[in-house]
């Protein structure tokens, strides 16, 4: 924020800052595109650049005489460059690994196959990207893992299989996405392990969870919504999937199988749903409320499942009696009056024979 418009002293620039690796141009007063593109080059060793807020109104990028080999990441947030002008920026700078160019009207569409390469995180929320179509041609990037698509206005999703196969983190927060049938398209996007899809108008009904039917449809994602998936949670929403459309199921209507693509799976699985439903039934059996005795004498209540982790049992006794897993000692009275120690964080509540209604007693 220093009101620079040029560059200056070129040649006292390219020696001060010969060993440069981090620039912030923010928020200054360039107009001219191949002026920052001049201060980049001034500093080889240059990995990181923040350019952001600069209203550049003159964008053609001049010819590339010898590209800058070391820059890695470009802040270009709100400067106003389309696809196809940042795309000639991007012939100067080959090794690219990040871009955050969020805050212009992109309309992304071609993009020449040699550039952005080792491109891995591309960052275009609020750029009014409203066709999921005009991403094709960066979803051929071979090395993309990360893209973040918030704050747009995407209304549906449609991946070929083979697309976007780096893939690993996706953000579509803020967009207009309602059809359920977008959300199972993500199953194409194979190595997809971290979501975000908050803030969309996405179809729910009685009963409808959304946060349990992305779970059920996306059996690889570990993370949604900045939120771990345990297995404890995978399993319910798996129950709560068969159960919740178990009368589509019966209906044997042509579409059930491709908007849901994972029931047979689960069938094959928990057994064919039906009026008692009695294989799920027996897996939900597996819930229990264990009463949690606190140092101080005082209790409460938890409703667990019995595959539940000790480890996941400590950090629950951590959160409501401040004490840490090493120095908690678990352990619940059978009714032969033996003291059963819960001394191994690796095995589930149902190896120490705990059932519902147990207490289980902390001391440190």
């Amino acid at each position: 924020e220093e009101s620079i418009i040029s560059v200056g002293d070129a040649s006292f620039i390219a020696e001060k800052c010969i060993n440069t690796e981090n620039l912030d141009m923010s928020l200054n007063l360039f107009n001219d595109i191949n002026r920052m593109l001049q201060v980049i080059h001034l500093m080889p060793k240059l990995k990181s650049v923040h350019l952001k807020g600069n209203v550049i109104t003159s964008k053609e990028v001049s010819e590339v005489e010898e590209p800058h080999a070391s820059l890695e990441r470009i802040y270009l947030a709100g400067i106003g460059l389309s696809w196809g002008e940042f795309c000639k920026l991007a012939e100067h700078i080959p090794n690219i690994r990040e871009v955050y160019i969020s805050g212009s009207t992109l309309n992304i569409g071609n993009t020449p196959a040699h550039i952005l390469q080792q491109l891995t995180v591309l960052d275009v929320q609020h750029s009014d990207i409203a066709n999921w179509n005009s991403l094709n041609d960066i979803s051929e990037l071979p090395n993309l893992n990360t893209l973040i698509l918030s704050n747009n206005t995407i209304s549906r999703i449609q991946i070929s299989p083979g697309k976007f196969s780096k893939l690993e983190t996706l953000s579509l927060d803020n967009n207009n996405i309602s059809e359920w049938s977008s959300v199972a398209q993500l199953r194409n996007l194979t190595l997809l392990k971290t979501l975000r899809i908050r803030l969309n108008p996405l179809i729910t009904g009685p009963g409808l969870d959304m946060r349990l039917l992305v779970v059920a449809m996306l059996p690889a994602v570990k993370k949604l919504n900045g939120t771990p998936i345990s297995a404890n949670e995978r399993l319910q929403a798996d129950i709560f999937y068969l159960k919740h459309f178990a009368t589509d199921y019966y209906k044997d209507e042509p579409d059930f199988h491709i908007l849901h693509y994972r029931y047979k799976d689960l069938v094959k699985e928990y057994g064919e749903p039906d009026t008692g439903m009695p294989k799920i039934a027996s897996i939900k059996d597996q819930s229990i409320v264990v009463k949690i005795a606190k140092p101080d004498g005082k209790e409460f209540e938890k409703k667990l499942l019995k595959t539940t982790l000790l480890k996941n049992l400590h950090l629950i006794v951590q959160r409501q009696c401040k004490i840490l897993p090493k120095n908690q000692k678990l352990y619940w009275i059978d009714s032969s009056n033996e003291k059963i120690l819960l001394d191994d964080p690796t095995r589930d509540l149902a190896y120490f024979n705990i059932s519902h209604d147990c207490t289980v007693y902390v001391e440190t």
